[in-house]
């Protein structure tokens, strides 16, 4: 095994570093990176159940396009002058019959950790994208796959990761990084797959080898309250797989103060109401629920990382009205904001309940 995953990785490295010198003579007139890095690790298996899926370490690799920001905005400034890029990456799962391939598409940024040096890069990466998984849950030809339950799920990836100049236009790059693939709950089974895989390979620089960093003062943050209301939906399955599909709604409200350019912290109120509570409900009564018993309320803490008008909320909440006991009182949630405007707000973000899914949440929101 492990002589196949070296071939398949040496191979992959040296098709890449063939072509990178002949692309560089089109002289391109932007500074970018092309890189391409080897993956081997292993499935975290983080219910008991999983393990009969886990049949060996996993391998593969990725190609990736990645954009240097030099300060020319002042938050390319505060932020070290992070890294954008696109990631295409393949990881074979060790299981062909039951789990297949990831292949996964992402949009990523690199923060910078360390001081900043023109030799050494210290990044955490976090990507967020789409990833086709080629075996999911089949009840007639794949019933023992409990972990995915459609080709189509959505991609995390958190990898801290060095790279290192050898000369101004070739760097080699390592990494230690996990992944999460799920769809939400919008199909099922969708316990999700968390993979983790330490990395290793080589980038070539392209455009201008001189990179300079442009450099000015920073106006001091106003630090002060935000109120933001957004609407969202998402659709959901209940746990027996091939099942109706749900639609939920949203209402969430929210008060936020700058700390500083970076964080946000603040609280909120939400409304939700969601059409598979009918079903869980007449699980245990045979009494059809109303409107307010179908209703859920809750109180949260939110956090945001803010990276120009992307954030990246984390939020812990309890709920102060519900009559169903489905879930616990207890939610979560993770995801990506986008300000469209000044105050129109995209939102893509996972309601969970500790470890366990719920669904996905689309919407859109205004701040005022």
């Amino acid at each position: 095994m492990l002589t196949k995953v070296f071939r398949a990785v040496v191979f992959f490295l040296c098709m890449v570093c063939i072509q990178m010198p002949v692309l560089s003579q089109n002289k391109p007139n932007k500074d970018f990176i092309l890189s391409a890095q080897g993956h081997y690790g292993f499935i975290i298996s983080h219910r008991s159940s999983m393990a009969s899926l886990i049949k060996g370490h996993i391998y593969g690799g990725e190609v990736s396009y990645l954009f240097r920001t030099n300060g020319n905005k002042p938050w390319q400034q505060l932020y070290k002058y992070p890294d954008f890029g696109v990631c295409l990456v393949h990881l074979d799962l060790a299981n062909p019959e039951q789990l297949g391939t990831v292949e996964a598409l992402y949009p990523y940024t690199n923060l910078r950790l360390n001081k900043l040096n023109k030799k050494v890069n210290v990044n955490l990466r976090l990507g967020v994208g789409l990833a086709f998984i080629t075996k999911p849950f089949n009840r007639l030809t794949n019933h023992k796959n409990i972990a995915v339950g459609s080709h189509l799920n959505g991609f995390v990836n958190i990898r801290l990761s060095t790279s290192y100049m050898l000369t101004d236009s070739w760097a080699i790059n390592a990494g230690v990084g996990l992944s999460h693939a799920s769809n939400g709950a919008v199909k099922t089974p969708n316990l999700g797959l968390n993979v983790a895989t330490i990395n290793l390979g080589v980038g070539y620089a392209f455009g201008n080898r001189c990179f300079e960093y442009k450099k000015d003062s920073l106006a001091p943050c106003p630090k002060v309250w935000k109120i933001s209301v957004i609407a969202v939906s998402g659709v959901k399955e209940l746990e027996q797989p091939g099942g109706r599909k749900y639609m939920a709604f949203g209402l969430q409200t929210m008060a936020f103060r700058r700390l500083n350019y970076k964080n946000k912290l603040g609280g909120g109120i939400e409304f939700t109401y969601n059409n598979a509570t009918k079903t869980e409900w007449l699980h245990d009564s045979v009494a059809h629920p109303t409107f307010d018993q179908m209703m859920q309320i809750g109180s949260k803490v939110c956090y945001a990382f803010v990276l120009d008008r992307i954030s990246f909320p984390v939020e812990f909440g309890v709920y102060i009205y519900k009559k169903q006991d489905t879930n616990g009182m207890f939610f979560h949630r993770i995801g990506l904001r986008y300000m469209l405007t000044k105050h129109v707000i995209a939102n893509v973000t996972l309601l969970t309940h500790f470890a366990k899914a719920d669904y996905f949440e689309g919407g859109l929101g205004y701040e005022f």
